[in-house]
């Protein structure tokens, strides 16, 4: 379990709240009403009774059945699967803040079951899931990279690992895209020197994304207008060096003859 700060206190706050607002919802979804039980075989307070209203797509419903059973009977061997389908219910449902939550309560009153892994793998999709766009606030795509990384040196041959990975790309070209708003930025007011720190950070924190070729592209363009010819042909190298599927293989070849001829030129005028 990661190891924030006063995620007892919310969890337990979660908790105290969630019976109100849980019963609010199913009263207005009118199925404390006879018909609505009387449709579901399986009696209150069962671990069946949330199966078969999660079957049926009543979302609601089952969140409520497995939060009584669960209530109920922590317990019970099937205590913990019925909190780790409560919490993907509230995926299906698109809730993630409150998918995270309940993947968290799994993990910690119930360390030994074994869906502790799925849990620690879908909290980490509900984090990245609460990010919209890039140009809106990263946090959960932090917390989302912290949780991958903590879940691939925990299980580092789960079958989620190919997952995890592109998810950590994914993570990594929307760092790339947010700092690329700033570099934009920067642009307009014709900071140069600022562009450049800006791009070689992003080169050395985010080396796993797949805009890392845009990246050094950009980092080329402006060493060239800094009148840093040694860096700019590093930047060209290193894009050819990637292999003619990079984008910017042929534009990175082109650009680095012409400067390498202008140096040449330079050199001879110099001599002359």
């Amino acid at each position: 379990m990661s190891d924030r700060s006063g995620l007892s206190v919310t969890v337990s706050a979660y908790r105290r709240l969630l019976s109100a607002a849980l019963l609010a919802l199913l009263l207005a979804a009118g199925v404390l009403g006879a018909g609505c039980a009387a449709k579901n075989p399986h009696p209150a307070g069962s671990y069946e009774r949330g199966v078969f209203f999660a079957e049926q797509g009543k979302d609601l419903q089952a969140i409520g059945a497995f939060e009584s059973f669960v209530r109920q009977s922590p317990l019970d061997s099937l205590a913990a699967e019925a909190q780790y389908r409560k919490a993907m219910t509230y995926m299906e449902m698109q809730e993630y803040p409150l998918a995270s939550v309940e993947f968290q309560i799994m993990r910690k009153d119930y360390p030994t079951s074994p869906f502790v892994e799925d849990a620690l793998f879908e909290e980490g999709k509900a984090y990245l899931l609460q990010v919209g766009r890039v140009e809106r606030d990263l946090t959960g795509a932090y917390e989302a990279r912290m949780h991958f990384l903590t879940f691939s040196q925990t299980y580092p041959g789960s079958t989620y690992m190919p997952e995890v990975v592109a998810y950590m790309e994914e993570i990594s070209d929307l760092m790339v895209r947010k700092r690329l708003e700033q570099v934009k930025i920067y642009g307009q007011l014709r900071r140069y020197s600022a562009i450049a720190i800006v791009l070689d950070d992003v080169m050395i924190d985010e080396a796993g994304s797949s805009l890392i070729p845009e990246v050094m592209w950009r980092r080329a363009q402006v060493a060239e207008r800094l009148d840093d010819p040694d860096t700019a042909a590093d930047m060209y190298e290193k894009l050819i060096s990637l292999g003619d599927e990079n984008e910017y293989h042929q534009s990175a070849v082109s650009a680095l003859r012409d400067l390498n001829e202008e140096e040449a030129t330079d050199k001879d005028d110099e001599d002359y």
